[in-house]
């Protein structure tokens, strides 16, 4: 469980995690993108940033230099103050012309880059569990991160045909997409290391998940606005995944991880809560891509060592703070 860097809650009692999704750059880039997130670094002064998948916009990448290159962009930011950053993948960065095990090894070649791996058993690479220690040196919190992977077209050699056509049935239910797949290996990854995370501890040790795409449960908390939304906007539909995993039910029934974050769609910046788990959306931090520049930001969660059960979270929006430095 070690980490490259170890994160630690704060002299005050606190710890601040940052999650920006959708930056969805290449290395040429919109000069609005850096300084957007730049700006949300600032003003979030966060102990552990996620980047939150669809990080790099597949298609435009070349080969790996260019990936490397777009990196060396976009994770300055981190590296020249020092924080911490772990990351997940989302679709487009699947896209990329360059297998996801090399591109894992080059995220993990920066010097602050805290992101851990699974092994070719389990699939994805994104898939980390990062241990934040309390003043006694205890595991206080730990920070998820699951691979959502790239389509459901990852099992079209089990049908004569395209798994996205027959899953994407005229009558699915409202925000459904083909993007994302959790395999069974990567919930049985979670389940043991929770468990052992738990028998080491002698507790559960409250978590916050961070993923790409969303789980199904998702559209049930929208779908009830006015039990289960405290906040935000969800005018868009999620993208979720198109096959219910079992990973909503599987960790209600661990009672460890108290919150999710994803990203994926660009306008929703919703704060949900079903099942006593919080649901939550960071809209997009780049400007090259679709949605509402009023939303574009991050989602910050400052946790307390008294209590890491709860969870304080709040956006941080870019546009304010970039207004009056570039052209918009």
């Amino acid at each position: 469980m070690d980490t490259k860097r170890k994160l630690q809650f704060r002299k005050d009692g606190t710890f601040r995690v940052l999650m920006m999704s959708d930056l969805q750059e290449s290395s040429q880039y919109d000069p609005r993108s850096l300084r957007s997130v730049e700006a949300v670094l600032d003003e979030g002064d966060p102990d552990l940033v996620i980047l939150g998948g669809d990080n790099c916009n597949g298609p435009e990448i070349k080969n790996e230099q260019d990936l490397r290159d777009f990196l060396d962009i976009f994770t300055a930011p981190m590296e020249k103050r020092g924080i911490p950053w772990a990351h997940v993948y989302g679709n487009h960065d699947h896209d990329a012309p360059v297998d996801i095990s090399r591109q894992q090894e080059i995220y993990e070649s920066y010097s602050f880059c805290v992101s851990g791996h699974t092994d070719d058993s389990v699939h994805g690479k994104s898939n980390f569990l990062l241990p934040v220690y309390n003043s006694k040196d205890e595991i206080a919190l730990a920070v998820w991160g699951l691979d959502t992977n790239h389509t459901v077209d990852e099992l079209d050699f089990l049908v004569n045909g395209k798994m996205d056509e027959m899953a994407g049935l005229p009558n699915c239910p409202v925000g459904y997409g083909v993007w994302g797949m959790l395999y069974f290996d990567q919930l049985l990854w979670y389940y043991n290391t929770s468990l052992q995370l738990e028998k080491t501890m002698g507790r559960k040790v409250p978590g916050l998940l961070c993923m790409h795409i969303a789980p199904y449960e998702y559209l049930t908390a929208c779908a009830n606005p006015e039990i289960c939304v405290r906040e935000g906007d969800f005018s868009e539909g999620l993208g979720t995944m198109p096959f219910n995993p079992g990973l909503f039910a599987l960790l209600l029934q661990r009672g460890d991880i108290r919150a999710i974050c994803c990203g994926h769609t660009h306008r929703n910046d919703f704060d949900a809560e079903y099942c006593g788990i919080r649901l939550l959306w960071d809209a997009c931090v780049g400007y090259r891509c679709y949605g509402v520049d009023e939303r574009r930001g991050g989602r910050l969660f400052v946790y307390r060592e008294d209590d890491p059960t709860k969870v304080n979270t709040s956006m941080i929006r870019s546009l304010p703070k970039i207004i009056g430095d570039l052209n918009l």
